[in-house]
């Protein structure tokens, strides 16, 4: 650690700290995230919890993604490096922190359509690359995203990354943001098509600034509706029809299919003109008139599980 200078403690990690730092050679702000060694290798967090998060894995699709050249929107790790018993991840500083909190203190807790597809295209081009270069992230989410100074967004923490060309079987990831395969925990999944429902479910709460249910099972009564009425009847039970374009609404139901086969790939996504055309072009749908459900209480179930998860 000789060639930074710690400055605090930007936030508590799994296995560690993160810390903002000051490189004595460029003189760039950077984060540091420090890992005990011991708690990484037997998955044990430094509070005493079993975790999944693999910092091996963690380190190697950084590695991974910088040797093919890197992208703009994921978050790069400059170097890494083992001291006195911790693991060191170097990573570009980026000063606006979680796309959630920069959400939290936007004007009504979320964003306008404008804002929110500038931000979605830049990370859906990310995780495109992600899956390009071989893996799915598993955890995305809007704690997993950063904004840098120059209000561009940085997909990181790749701690439950797995390949995205073999299936995969464990329920991993946040709740709000999980599909339904991956919570069932009953069968094989495809990683990469539990990452589209999840971008869905970011989209959503960008736009909506509310998470969609719980968790994506048919005992969540939210989660019921939309799996039987369909997400158009669902945005219009909320009254949330003005803040859903005709172009946010067609993706988001290709992206929120419960059914994985069903669901769009990255690249359909990538395709769509909610990505691929510029936001000014964007109009409004028409939503039917309803008042069968509520979202009242999904934000405060949204902090209550933020808070248990330390993440507040």
């Amino acid at each position: 650690m000789h060639r930074y200078t710690i400055s605090n403690v930007l936030a508590d990690a799994l296995y560690g700290k993160v810390h903002l730092c000051r490189d004595r050679i460029t003189g760039d702000s950077v984060a540091i995230k420090c890992m005990c060694v011991v708690s990484a290798a037997t998955k044990v967090s430094t509070g005493g919890l079993r975790i999944q998060e693999d910092v091996s894995m963690e380190k190697h699709v950084n590695q991974t993604l910088d040797a093919r050249g890197g992208h703009p929107h994921i978050l790069r790790m400059r170097t890494a490096f083992v001291e006195a018993g911790y693991e060191h991840f170097v990573l570009d500083f980026c000063a606006l922190g979680e796309l959630y909190a920069v959400l939290d203190e936007a004007p009504g807790g979320l964003f306008g359509n404008d804002r929110a597809s500038r931000y979605f295209r830049q990370i859906v081009s990310g995780v495109r690359f992600l899956h390009q270069s071989g893996f799915a992230h598993r955890d995305l989410s809007l704690e997993n995203v950063l904004v840098d100074g120059n209000d561009n967004c940085q997909v990181c923490d790749f701690g439950l990354a797995a390949s995205s060309s073999h299936l995969q079987a464990e329920r991993v990831g946040k709740s709000f943001y999980m599909a339904p395969e991956v919570v069932a925990n009953d069968a094989v999944y495809d990683a990469s098509k539990a990452d589209v429902w999840s971008l869905g479910m970011m989209l959503f709460v960008m736009l909506t600034g509310q998470p969609m249910f719980d968790v994506a099972e048919h005992s969540d009564d939210r989660f019921h509706f939309l799996a039987t009425k369909g997400l158009r009847r669902l945005v219009t039970a909320w009254n949330l029809d003005s803040l859903v374009t005709a172009e946010a609404m067609s993706l988001l139901q290709g992206m929120l299919t419960v059914d994985p086969a069903l669901r769009w790939t990255i690249d359909e996504v990538i395709a769509h003109n909610y990505v691929s055309t510029k936001p000014n072009a964007l109009t409004t749908y028409t939503g039917m008139q309803s008042t069968a459900l509520s979202p009242n209480g999904i934000v405060s179930c949204f902090e209550t599980y933020r808070s248990s998860c330390g993440f507040v």
